[in-house]
């Protein structure tokens, strides 16, 4: 194979992963739309465990629209899941009163329709919303998902504080990064307030990418920060 020819092989994926945006590619980060969210879940198995609580926020490149928000606790089918209490602190009473999940997440749908959504470690949130989704037959979340750990990783690497080959060593915990950063943790685990502190640290992190010259929603495809999904699993 030729250097070009090598070449031309390497580019490939970053090429297909451009094309799968369509018209997003070009967006202005500046003027793009965000959700940011967060989940609390009954367990870290996106094939079986279920949602407890939710929380989104929008934002508008970085600007972080308090007045838009939404949150829910809800009430899974499974009536145990000790393991991951002592991680959120949701037990089986704090959501027996709640709405079960076909009564709130297709606003979820709505709220956060023609928008970027964003995470951290937002692969999880993703698959157990999909599929949460998918047995209520619906299939309308938006496909592209930003993870600020990804974002994180890069902007780290970039700077020299992650060296290129430990660049997917694990990152510390959102809030770690978020008190690294200078942003206030009211509470850990609480879906709405990790997704406002998530949102902070989106906000910080957009302008850093802006003066590294990352100025679309393309560009974020191209440093492996964003991801396209192909939607629930069958």
């Amino acid at each position: 194979m030729s250097w070009h020819g090598g070449r031309r092989h390497a580019l490939q994926p970053l090429v297909e992963r451009l094309r799968t945006l369509g018209s997003h590619s070009r967006q202005p980060l500046a003027e793009a739309a965000f959700t940011v969210v967060d989940t609390e879940l009954t367990g870290l198995d996106p094939d079986s465990d279920e949602i407890l609580a939710i929380g989104f926020i929008r934002m508008i490149g970085t600007r972080i629209l308090v007045g838009e928000t939404l949150f829910s606790a809800i009430r899974p089918e499974r009536r145990a899941w000790g393991a991951s209490v002592p991680v959120h602190g949701i037990r089986p009473v704090d959501v027996q009163h709640a709405s079960p999940a076909e009564a709130v997440l297709p606003a979820l749908i709505d709220f956060c329709k023609g928008t970027v959504m964003v995470g951290y470690g937002v692969d999880l949130d993703r698959r157990v919303l999909e599929r949460s989704l998918a047995r209520l037959g619906k299939d309308e979340l938006p496909r592209l998902w930003l993870d600020i750990a990804r974002v994180e990783r890069w902007l780290r690497s970039r700077a020299g504080r992650l060296p290129e080959a430990g660049a997917w060593e694990r990152l510390p915990t959102l809030a770690t990064l978020a008190q690294q950063a200078g942003i206030p943790v009211p509470a850990t685990h609480h879906a709405l307030a990790d997704a406002f502190v998530a949102a902070q640290l989106w906000q910080r992190q957009l302008a850093r990418l802006l003066a590294e010259r990352v100025t679309t929603v393309g560009d974020l495809a191209l440093i492996g920060a964003l991801r396209r999904s192909a939607g629930p699993r069958r």
